[in-house]
C-alpha cells in the first residue's frame, strides 16, 4: 500500500494556515494544488483498464444487484469502474458494495444513476480514492440516525470525490480518517458535488484526518449539520452552498426526523460545525471562507478546536441560534473540556436572524477555567440582524475592532478582558421600548468607537472598564450613559475624553449611576453637547442631596461655572 506517513517530509503550503497572515487565497489554492497534486502522483502510478458497466447490466431501471455486483468485483488495482448514461439499480441490505485495501477508481458518465435500496458504497484502507460524476441516490427517503451513508470512506488516503449528485441517505458523503493520530489519513478533496433530501449532514468529516479540502459543493434539503468536522487538521471549507433545509414545518418532515424518533430529532438543518461529542481530541488549524449559508439553524459552529479561522462568509435569515458561534456549551457537544485557542473571525456579512426571539449575530464566550482564556479577534464585520438580537457578545481575551453593527436589539454584550475599538453602531431594531446600545461587565476596553441610537448609549455593569475616546450621538429617552448598580458592582471605571451629542428629539440624561454612595468611586471627565449647542464638562459628577430628599447633579460648564441639574 502506497500509504504516506504523517511523519514524511510532504508538507503542503503551510504558509496558507498561518495566523500571521490570516486568510490568503492564493496561498490557500497553492495549497489546494499541492493536495491535488499529490493525488494525481498517486494516480499516475496507477494503470488499468477501463471497464464499461454496459458488459455486465443493460442500465434499463429493472434489478440489476447480480450483474452490478459482478461489475465492481471485476476491477483490479488502478481499473476505472465507467459508468454510461442508464438506471442501475441494486436491492440488497446493507451497503452495496465494500471496497477493502485497493485503489478505487469510479467514473460516471451525464445519465447514469445507480440506485441502491439500503446503504452505498464503503471504502476502507485504500491508498486511492476517485468517484466522480456518479449520481447515487437511495430508493426510499432515509431518516435522521439511521445510519444509511451514500459514500463512506474509512481509512484512506488520497481521496477524490467530485462532481457526484447524492440524495435520499442519512449522510451524503462521510470520510473517517485512521485509527491513529500519529498516522492519520490524508489528502482529501471533497468538491463540486450536489447533495440534498438527507436525514442527516451532507459531509461529514471525522478522527484523524489531515490535509482536507471541502469546497463549491451545493448541499440542500438536510436535517442534520450542512457540514461536520471533527478530529481533522488542516482544513479548508470554502466556497460550498448551504440553503434550504428541513424545517419541522414542511410537510415532509416526518420522512426525515424518522416518525418515533420526532421528539430527538433536529427541526432544521444547520450549518458548517466542529464539535467533539463523541470524545474527539478537536480540529486543527480550520479555514472556513467564502460560503453562502441560507435558512439554516445556524451558520457556523466551533466547540474544541485550536485555529480557525471564519472569513468573508455570508449568512442570510438564519433561524434557530448564533450566527457564527465560538463556546464550550452545551457540554454534551465537547464532553473532554477541550479548549477553544487562537479563532479570527473576519470579514463576514450577517444580513438578518429570522428567529423571533433573541440570539446573537456573534458569539464567543471563550473563559471557562485556566485553559478558558483563548485569544481571538472578531474583526470587519458588516452585522445587520434587523431584530430584536445581540450583534456581537463577547467574553474573554478577545479584540472586537473595526465591525459595523446596525439594527441590532442590543449591539454588543462584551466582558472579562474584551478590547473592542474603532467599530461602529447605528440605530437600533426600531421598538417601543428600545434597549442599551451596548453593554459593559468588567475589565474591559471601549474606545474610539461611533455609537449612535435611542436606546442607552452605553450602560456600565461592572468594574474596572475603560471607556475612552468615544463618539456618542445619543436620542433616547433614558440615560446617555448608565451606571447599572442595580445587583451590580460599579467602581474603578474611566469615562473620560468622550464626545456625547444630544438630538433635539432626546429627553433623556447624561450620566445615571453617581449617588452619594458610590461618588469617589467612577472618574468620569466627558465633553457634552446638549440639544441647545451647549457644550460643557462632566468631571467627577457629584450628586448631593437637597431639602425635602430633592436630589441635585452638580457639573462644571465649559466656561467654568457651577451647572446644576434636578433629578
Amino acid at each position: 500500500m502506497n500509504f504516506i506517513n504523517f511523519n514524511t517530509k510532504y508538507n503542503p503550503n503551510l504558509q496558507a494556515l498561518s495566523s500571521a497572515d490570516g486568510y490568503n487565497s492564493v496561498k490557500m489554492n497553492e495549497m489546494f494544488a499541492q493536495v491535488m497534486g499529490n493525488i494525481a502522483a498517486v494516480q499516475s502510478t496507477l494503470s488499468g483498464n477501463i471497464i464499461d458497466v454496459r458488459n455486465f447490466a443493460p442500465g434499463d431501471g429493472s434489478n440489476q444487484s447480480v450483474q452490478l455486483k459482478a461489475f465492481f468485483d471485476s476491477a483490479q488495482q488502478g481499473d476505472v469502474l465507467l459508468f454510461t448514461p442508464g438506471h442501475y439499480k441494486v436491492v440488497k441490505t446493507g451497503w452495496f458494495y465494500t471496497f477493502s485495501g485497493r485503489s478505487v477508481i469510479i467514473r460516471a458518465l451525464p445519465g447514469a444513476i445507480l440506485e441502491v435500496s439500503d446503504q452505498g458504497i464503503r471504502i476502507e484502507g485504500s491508498d486511492h480514492v476517485e468517484i466522480s460524476g456518479l449520481t447515487l441516490v437511495r430508493t426510499t427517503q432515509a431518516a435522521w440516525s439511521k445510519n444509511k451513508t451514500g459514500l463512506h470512506i474509512e481509512n484512506s488516503s488520497n481521496v477524490l470525490l467530485q462532481q457526484n449528485e447524492i440524495s435520499q441517505f442519512t449522510d451524503g458523503i462521510g470520510v473517517n480518517g485512521s485509527n491513529s493520530q500519529d498516522q492519520p489519513a490524508r489528502n482529501v478533496v471533497i468538491r463540486n458535488n450536489k447533495l440534498h433530501h438527507l436525514g442527516e449532514e451532507p459531509i461529514a468529516v471525522r478522527r484523524n484526518l489531515a490535509f482536507v479540502v471541502i469546497r463549491e459543493n451545493d448541499c440542500s434539503r438536510f436535517l442534520g449539520d450542512g457540514i461536520l468536522v471533527k478530529a481533522t487538521w488542516h482544513v479548508s471549507i470554502t466556497n460550498n452552498f448551504l440553503h434550504s433545509p428541513v424545517l419541522s414545518s414542511d410537510q415532509d418532515y416526518a420522512a426525515f426526523s424518522g416518525g418515533q424518533q420526532l421528539a430527538n430529532a433536529p427541526t432544521i438543518g444547520g450549518g458548517i460545525t466542529c464539535n467533539n461529542e463523541g470524545g474527539e481530541s478537536g480540529a486543527k488549524n480550520m479555514h472556513i471562507h467564502g460560503n453562502s449559508l441560507i435558512g439554516t439553524a445556524f451558520g457556523v459552529g466551533l466547540i474544541g478546536f485550536e485555529g480557525a479561522f471564519v472569513t468573508s462568509n455570508y449568512f442570510n435569515a438564519i433561524q434557530k441560534t448564533s450566527v457564527i458561534s465560538v463556546s464550550f456549551s452545551p457540554s454534551q457537544f465537547n464532553p473532554n473540556d477541550v479548549s477553544n485557542h487562537l479563532f479570527v473571525i473576519q470579514g463576514n456579512l450577517i444580513d438578518t436572524i429570522s428567529r423571533p426571539s433573541a440570539m446573537a449575530a456573534i458569539e464567543a464566550k471563550t473563559t471557562k477555567g485556566p485553559e478558558g482564556m483563548d485569544i481571538g479577534i472578531i474583526s470587519d464585520n458588516i452585522i445587520i440582524p434587523r431584530g430584536k438580537h445581540w450583534g456581537i457578545v463577547a467574553d474573554g481575551h478577545i479584540i472586537v475592532k473595526g465591525n459595523y453593527i446596525a439594527e441590532a436589539g442590543i449591539a454588543m454584550d462584551i466582558a472579562n478582558g474584551v478590547i473592542a475599538t474603532s467599530n461602529i453602531i447605528r440605530p437600533g431594531f426600531e421598538n417601543s421600548n428600545p434597549d442599551r446600545m451596548v453593554s459593559l461587565h468588567n475589565d474591559c476596553t471601549f474606545s474610539h468607537n461611533s455609537v449612535e441610537g435611542k436606546g442607552t448609549c452605553l450602560q456600565v455593569r461592572g468594574s474596572n472598564n475603560m471607556v475612552t475616546g468615544n463618539r456618542l450621538k445619543y436620542e433616547g429617552t433614558w440615560w446617555a450613559v448608565h451606571l447599572d448598580m442595580v445587583n451590580n458592582t460599579v467602581e474603578g471605571n474611566i469615562i473620560r475624553d468622550n464626545m456625547l451629542v444630544i438630538t433635539a428629539n432626546a429627553t433623556g440624561r447624561y450620566l445615571f449611576g453617581a449617588s452619594p454612595s458610590t461618588n469617589g468611586k467612577n472618574v468620569v471627565v466627558d465633553l457634552v453637547k446638549d440639544n441647545n449647542g451647549t457644550v460643557y464638562q462632566l468631571v467627577n459628577e457629584m450628586v448631593m442631596m437637597g431639602a425635602n430628599s430633592t436630589r441635585w447633579r452638580i457639573t462644571i460648564a465649559a466656561n467654568g461655572d457651577l451647572k446644576t441639574t434636578k433629578l
